[in-house]
């Protein structure tokens, strides 16, 4: 039933990430339905407006148009080995990569969503089943905001830089030697307002909405979800004026991202002391779409906290970001002259990639006894890259250093490790990172680490070298997460919410980093997150523009 006040649309999407904005699209252009966009940040774009906007799309358009070889059945075999034997789905891994090349021609088309290859970089494990050595990965070309509508309120990552786009940050030299990139150009188009990555992602799927339509708030928090007898029929908001109601004819949308900033959620699901946990995530991924589904029956798949994109992140003193503290990744360990250590004094991975790191950083005992990490480099890396917010040279603050010493063991004893286990740690490293090798745990053997964590210029190995230049300094290590987590919802082909019976909830559909990752259990790929939102985003648009 409608009550006086409440508003009523076709459809309602709840969170304004690539996959919600997709479905608004979608539903808006296929069904000519009426749809709501709810945000609860001040600003567009979730998590996905914060990040490199990496698609990763198996046997795509731009893939077929140079001859690239590429198949479904190839990147289902690829998929099963980033999953592992016994969360393998390849049902699952099939149909996404049957409609992912699908959603990205499609929105080609209806949205005008430009996107190219992104040059020089391969998938992860390129010595696994059906893995390639580039094409698979995509990113949106630069867009001039002029274009998109000026109610839109665009995101501005704190975690990348704007004005690049990912193809251009690789033939310039790689993401962590911004010192050799073509700066001019950056500069300019900061200037005439061309945005890329994330920003530009969510901006075309912006012109689109208004162009069809869509009507999007920000600072619209939904609180609950409506039902009649066992279905939902639309969402309560937490409005300006104080609760309303806006009802769904055909269908709720969650695109609400993961629970990264919601301590009791990620001690529960991640297992690991929320103390230890950070997140790039937007600061309002606090796992509503999870509580409010859950309260209605839905069932979650629950997978192992040891893979997924978790990572080394550091903290950036005297900085926020929508309130909150702000943390960023921290791939700079695999760089020359650096490696990370735990509380004994001692390495535990591979620096240089990070889903070596992620089952390192679960302890089923519960103790954790290996915590606090820490980041250790030498002078020649201060001189040579960057940090944080720092650059090349800086000056730290005493703010953003755990230590700084002349010596190893005045550097031990500042961090509370065992002062000969730090020498003899880093003696071991020095000895073999000269020769270009790590025989403990394989550092600077993948390909993709190369591109992404290393240095080009580097010989004999772009992820090596030796920590021999006083002093020595250190920095706090986080276990750092982006809105991809290990539990989520569990949805149908279409993207509808299933209940624990297997059957699908009338009117609640989910994409994105709400719901589990059935395509590749304990593994991970990046760009994985954003094409399957997008595709989902897509498929749960036509589903409710077909009713």
């Amino acid at each position: 039933m409608t009550a006086d006040g409440d508003a009523e649309r076709d459809v309602v999407v709840v969170g304004s990430g690539v996959g919600g904005m997709a479905c608004a699209v979608t539903a808006a252009v296929e069904g000519n339905c009426s749809v709501t966009v709810l945000e609860k940040a001040p600003v567009l774009g979730g998590s996905s407006g914060l990040s490199g906007a990496q698609l990763w799309v198996p046997a795509n358009h731009l893939m077929q148009a140079r001859g690239i070889d590429d198949s479904v059945e190839q990147a289902v075999a690829y998929l099963g080995d980033l999953a592992g034997s016994f969360y393998e789905n390849p049902g699952a891994a099939r149909w996404f990569a049957e409609h992912a090349s699908e959603a990205i021609t499609y929105f080609d088309d209806v949205a005008d969503l430009d996107v190219q290859i992104i040059e020089g970089i391969p998938d992860y494990h390129t010595d696994a089943a059906g893995a390639k050595a580039g094409g698979r990965y995509l990113e949106p070309e630069p867009l001039d905001s002029a274009a998109v509508p000026d109610w839109a309120d665009l995101p501005d990552s704190p975690h990348l830089p704007g004005g690049v786009t990912t193809t251009e940050i690789l033939a310039w030299g790689g993401a962590l030697t911004p010192g050799s990139w073509d700066w001019d150009t950056i500069q300019q188009r900061r200037a005439d307002g061309v945005v890329t990555m994330g920003t530009a992602l969510i901006g075309y799927f912006l012109r689109a909405a208004d162009a069809h339509d869509v009507d999007v708030r920000t600072d619209a928090g939904v609180t609950g979800l409506l039902t009649e007898g066992d279905a939902v029929v639309g969402v309560e908001v937490d409005g300006d004026d104080g609760p309303e109601r806006v009802l769904a004819r055909e269908g709720v949308l969650l695109n609400t991202g993961a629970y990264d900033w919601n301590e009791a959620m990620v001690e529960n699901f991640e297992g690991t002391p929320a103390d230890d946990v950070v997140s790039a995530a937007m600061p309002t991924a606090t796992g509503d779409g999870l509580r409010m589904a859950a309260l209605e029956g839905a069932k979650l798949g629950v997978y192992p906290p040891v893979g997924g994109a978790k990572g080394f992140f550091i903290e950036v003193p005297d900085r926020e970001f929508l309130g909150a503290p702000l943390y960023r990744y921290c791939y700079n360990v695999g760089l020359p002259h650096a490696l990370a250590i735990d509380s004994d004094g001692e390495r535990f991975c591979d620096e240089s990639f990070y889903p070596k790191q992620a089952g390192e950083f679960y302890d089923p005992t519960g103790e954790y006894e290996s915590f606090p990490h820490y980041m250790v480099f030498d002078e020649t890396y201060r001189q040579t890259y960057g940090l944080g917010n720092y650059r090349p040279g800086t000056d730290y603050p005493e703010s953003f250093l755990a230590g700084s010493a002349d010596s190893l063991a005045g550097l031990a004893d500042q961090l509370d490790v065992p002062t000969g286990a730090l020498e003899s740690t880093v003696d071991r490293f020095n000895e073999h990172a000269r020769e270009g090798t790590d025989p403990d745990f394989g550092r600077g053997e993948n390909e993709w680490a190369h591109v992404w964590c290393g240095d080009p210029d580097h010989e004999p190995n772009p992820n090596l070298g030796p920590l021999d230049d006083p002093p020595y300094y250190a920095v706090r290590l986080y276990v750092g997460l982006s809105s991809m987590s290990n539990t989520g919802l569990v949805t149908d082909r279409a993207g509808a919410v299933l209940d624990w019976n297997d059957e699908p909830i009338d009117g609640l559909y989910a994409t994105g980093s709400v719901t589990a990752p059935v395509e590749w259990g304990v593994g991970y790929q990046s760009g994985l997150q954003n094409a399957r939102s997008l595709t989902y985003g897509y498929l749960a648009g036509l589903d409710m523009a077909e009713k």
